[in-house]
């Protein structure tokens, strides 16, 4: 009898961690793949058809190639990846990279025309874009992990993408930044840049990348604390920064912050400038530290901010 009653508690016991744990329901038809963490010693030989059109899993693969050049990137030379589809109509998947076990990094790529893939950001670090890690971390915070909840990966563009929390039986739901963890100062979706009369932003209003182009010019510089400075606070400024001159003030150390309303001006995100990427496809990418460092593309940045040297 002893035996029985000792053999029941254990089962309750595992049963009841197993259901604490799960950060995640993703729907049925959503697609997480994991890559192996070397390439082949003698990999074949790709046509001009792949190059053109390459399958997902080669776009990743030539991203992470030509990122693990650049300083920083380093890590990913020896890196694995794993692959999670974005919220629902938004063609695109977050691709988080691993190495030595440990998060280090990600990738943002939407599905562009004729089967390509666009690039549209990245970033290196222990706290990438969409962690699990910061989810779990954040769920904790906010008393929601014990309770039965479902997640979901929203990306309306660069800055604005979200993890959606909804508890069972809750009178609300939950936005998380996806990239610091912090809870959004809103409930419920009028916030949301597609609760506008377009669905969902176009990928093409991000940026041109695909896996045929490759970095042609770079800078770095050590960036400013953003509350130590506070033009930004006085609003968006009327006067847009060229990025001819963003990149002058990068080589002169001058650190600039850049400073941008979101959703509706219910949130205010300043970040500090650390460098920048050009790409072949004619794509400035603009580094800020948050955390770890993230590259955002310019074009995006100038309709959603703006820089203050």
């Amino acid at each position: 009898m002893k035996k029985l009653t000792f053999a029941l508690v254990s089962l309750l016991l595992g049963t009841s961690l197993l259901a604490a744990w799960p950060l995640e329901s993703p729907p049925a038809h959503a697609v997480e793949e994991t890559k192996p963490t070397a390439p082949p010693s003698s990999p074949p030989m790709e046509s001009a058809a792949d190059i053109a059109a390459p399958t997902l899993q080669a776009a990743v693969e030539r991203f992470m190639k030509q990122l693990a050049l650049q300083p920083g990137f380093e890590p990913w030379q020896q890196a694995s990846w794993t692959s999670y589809p974005l919220g629902p109509g938004m063609h695109g998947w977050v691709i988080i990279v691993s190495a030595e076990g440990s998060e280090a990094g990600y990738l943002v790529i939407h599905a562009g025309e004729q089967d390509t893939y666009r690039l549209t950001e990245y970033g290196t670090g222990a706290y990438p874009l969409f962690s699990l890690q910061t989810l779990h971390r954040s769920l904790v915070q906010l008393e929601l992990i014990e309770y039965p909840h479902h997640t979901e990966r929203l990306y309306f563009g660069p800055l604005q993408a979200l993890w959606k929390i909804t508890v069972q039986n809750a009178d609300r739901i939950w936005y998380i930044d996806a990239k610091t963890g912090e809870e959004m100062p809103f409930t419920g979706d009028v916030k949301l840049p597609k609760s506008k009369a377009a669905p969902v932003p176009n990928v093409q209003a991000f940026t041109n990348t695909d896996a045929k182009h490759t970095i042609q010019e770079s800078g770095q510089m050590e960036p400013a604390e953003p509350y130590a400075r506070l033009p930004w606070v006085q609003g968006k400024s009327d006067q847009p920064l060229p990025f001819d001159d963003l990149k002058k003030l990068i080589a002169q150390g001058s650190k600039p912050v850049y400073a941008a309303e979101l959703y509706e001006g219910s949130v205010t995100l300043p970040l500090p400038v650390a460098g920048f990427q050009v790409w072949s496809s004619g794509d400035r990418f603009v580094q800020f530290r948050q955390d770890d460092d993230r590259f955002l593309p310019y074009e995006a940045l100038q309709r959603l901010g703006s820089f203050y040297p």
